[in-house]
């Protein structure tokens, strides 16, 4: 039997631990020792699931690699523009890289105003594509550097909403708490 445990984003290490657990029975039968022997892994994507409603992700819009393309919210299909990686930019920051296209989670021209849109940027180290994970509720809250702002979906769950920057609410909102997912690597 295989049990699987996510960890949270915003950990120093982030890694998907894989336990493979055997009875004594079976150990016995099989000439061996009855302590299971763990294994792990490392998780290298993730999809950034709506808290409010998991089978909804953080999406590159039709698979775009163009700078400027913007991020909305989508019917989780499992496909790359809708996976992540983490790249650790230090002080509780990272850069999230689409799978996709290698180009970072940012908000446009860096602006600072709510509803500012999230897009898709060749990677740097400007503020406006650093993100922090601060817990909320069920989920992670995550909060750009440039603004402090939180990644929202604009006008609440919808699909093929756009991603937007705006206030962070402090008990969290259906549109603005996710649940960063490690997911197997189709590498």
């Amino acid at each position: 039997m295989k049990t699987f445990r996510y960890v949270a984003a915003g950990a120093a290490a982030l890694a998907m631990t894989a336990g493979v657990a055997t009875g004594a029975q079976g150990a016995a039968a099989a000439g061996g020792s009855a302590t299971p022997t763990p294994r792990s892994i490392v998780a290298e994507q993730f999809t950034l699931r709506l808290a409010s409603n998991p089978n909804q992700v953080a999406n590159v819009r039709g698979g775009g690699t163009a700078d400027g393309v913007p991020i909305i919210q989508y019917p989780l299909s499992n496909t790359a523009n809708e996976r992540w990686e983490l790249d650790a930019a230090g002080g509780s920051y990272y850069r999230l890289k689409s799978v996709s296209s290698g180009k970072c989670l940012n908000v446009l021209g860096g602006g600072t105003a709510n509803g500012t849109q999230i897009i898709q940027y060749t990677c740097g180290t400007a503020d406006n594509e650093l993100w922090r994970f601060v817990p909320t509720g069920i989920g992670y809250q995550l909060v750009v550097k440039s603004s402090n702002k939180c990644l929202n979906v604009a006008g609440g769950v919808g699909v093929g909403n756009n991603l937007i920057q705006f206030d962070c609410i402090a008990q969290g909102a259906p549109n603005d708490v996710w649940l960063p997912v490690w997911e197997p690597n189709n590498r």
